[in-house]
């Protein structure tokens, strides 16, 4: 009967030694583990945040990454759209500008107005230096004319007195006739003198009057409107250095009130640059809301820098340093990736600070805090599982082998598969 051959066959002594063989197998295989390893169970995914608040005040865009976008690349979004611009400053400045064109345009006109005015004064003075030229050349004419017949008549008073010389000598003239002769010559004389005076001094005013000076009409050496002209010429070198002041500081202006619109439309619009590996966390204002400057927006997930945070007793704090490997597997997968330790913090130490995508709890008293960083994959890149963050995971540290495990490993091949898993996770992780 197939119920006496069971029978047989499980009291057959090879075969219950072979069942205690695998039996006493399977038992050391699968502790094992917890004699080459130090195994901490209770440790979670976990990476910092990247807070993103609002730069200016305004409404959100509908462009808002929506919870669970992952971010392969560098992205640039429109985040927020002002309500409400300032444009006072703009406005001071366009005020500004149209004061200074504006003085700049009528100080162009008295200029201009000023360059008239000095026309009509240059005509006036050339009319003035013409009529004086011509006046002066009459009067010298006239002093020439009056030179000459003085000169003619002092002659004849020379000839008149040497006769009256000669009558006096022979008796025929009295001494006093003689004496009026005389007198009458010296007279004519100065008279020609006097004559001759003039003559230069109109000589000298005339050539004076042709190189624009003239020396008559007061103590003054140029007419009135030679006066206003120079008048006019220091005020018109002033308002061309105010055309100057005016031209440049309008288009000084220009350029602000150009730069200043720029900064408004910049101002009236935020774009948002997301880096990549990134994944977006949570969404704390909805797009079309209105935000106020400083307020968050959203949270991002930094999948590049993962890391699990377990608890270990205080007696393994020498044993664990951080840059040493350690292998880490998430709950429900079978592969194992290996980690490195970045930081191990006692119990005493203060509360991790940091903007965590998950919850870090307090150590318990006697234990530490050890903190592995996990190597990037493809994985994080699934929008369904926000990049494993928050996942469980199970963590073990290599422990020093001893000779007869190590013979037991190669003599059962228990260990075979993890140490060349452990071997291969460098090389990938390079």
């Amino acid at each position: 009967m197939p119920t006496d051959h069971l029978q047989r066959f499980i009291r057959n002594r090879p075969v219950r030694v072979a069942l205690a063989i695998v039996l006493i197998a399977v038992s050391a295989w699968a502790f094992l583990p917890y004699i080459t390893y130090r195994i901490a169970p209770s440790a979670f995914v976990n990476t910092e945040l990247l807070r993103v608040a609002a730069p200016i005040a305004g409404r959100l865009t509908p462009d808002l990454p929506h919870k669970g976008d992952f971010v392969a690349q560098p992205l640039t979004v429109s985040l927020v759209d002002s309500v409400s611009r300032d444009r006072r400053h703009l406005g001071d400045l366009e005020r500004q500008f149209a004061v200074a064109k504006e003085q700049a345009t009528l100080a162009r006109k008295q200029v201009e107005e000023i360059a008239a005015a000095d026309d009509v004064l240059a005509t006036r003075m050339n009319a003035y230096r013409d009529g004086m030229i011509k006046r002066l050349g009459h009067e010298v004419a006239e002093a020439d004319a009056e030179k000459t017949g003085c000169l003619a008549e002092s002659r004849q008073r020379q000839d008149v007195g040497s006769r009256m010389e000669q009558l006096v000598r022979s008796g025929t003239a009295s001494p006093i006739r003689s004496a009026e002769a005389q007198a009458v010559q010296e007279a004519t004389s100065t008279r020609c003198e006097m004559a001759d005076a003039r003559w230069r001094r109109l000589q000298g005013e005339l050539t004076s009057a042709q190189d624009g000076v003239f020396l008559r009409d007061g103590a003054n050496d140029v007419p009135y409107s030679q006066q206003q002209r120079d008048r006019l010429l220091l005020r018109r070198q002033e308002l061309e250095t105010l055309v100057l002041e005016g031209s440049a500081r309008a288009s000084q202006l220009a350029t602000e009130i150009t730069e200043e619109r720029d900064l408004l439309e910049r101002l009236g619009h935020a774009d948002l640059a997301l880096p990549e590996a990134h994944v977006v966390w949570s969404v704390s204002a909805s797009p079309g809301s209105t935000v106020t400057e400083g307020q968050p927006v959203l949270d991002l997930a930094d999948c590049a820098h993962r890391f699990v945070a377990v608890e270990m007793p205080e007696r393994e704090f020498e044993q664990i340093r951080a840059g040493e490997a350690a292998y880490v597997r998430l709950i429900g997968s079978d592969d194992w990736k290996q980690g490195e330790i970045r930081q191990v913090r006692g119990s005493a130490a203060r509360a991790d600070d940091r903007l965590l995508a998950a919850l870090v709890p307090g150590p318990n008293a006697g234990s530490i805090t050890v903190e592995i960083g996990l190597p990037p994959d493809g994985a994080s890149a699934d929008r369904n599982n926000f990049c494993n963050i928050g996942r469980l995971a199970e963590v073990r540290f290599q422990r020093a082998r001893f000779g007869f495990l190590d013979s037991l490993g190669k003599m059962f091949g228990w260990n075979s598969g993890r140490d060349r898993e452990a071997s291969a996770k460098p090389v990938a992780s390079r």
